[in-house]
């Protein structure tokens, strides 16, 4: 999780320095102070959103990994065995 906000700050970073190029308000003298607030109030509304985006995709993924537990628990469950065979733990790793 740490790996994708550091991604994404990188990203909003980058972002930044080509919008700030191309925006002319931000190179003329004295603006410094207005071009910096600025700055810091876009990065955290997109950081915001970036977290918003992040928080959704793991809710997504989390419920998707319990309905395929689900389907692989209720699958094994089902499977008729015949007498005298033994049973195997799919989630069992021999590697």
């Amino acid at each position: 999780m740490l790996l994708l906000w550091a991604l994404a700050f990188i990203l909003v970073l980058q972002e930044q320095d080509i919008l700030a190029a191309a925006d002319p308000v931000s190179m003329v003298p004295g603006s410094l102070e207005r071009g910096s607030w600025c700055n810091e109030h876009m990065i955290h509304e997109r950081l915001d959103i970036i977290e918003e985006k992040v928080i959704k995709t793991v809710e997504h993924l989390e419920s998707e990994v319990k309905s395929l537990l689900n389907i692989i628990s209720e699958t094994t469950s089902n499977i008729p065995t015949a007498p005298g065979t033994p049973l195997t733990d799919i989630f069992d790793d021999t590697s």
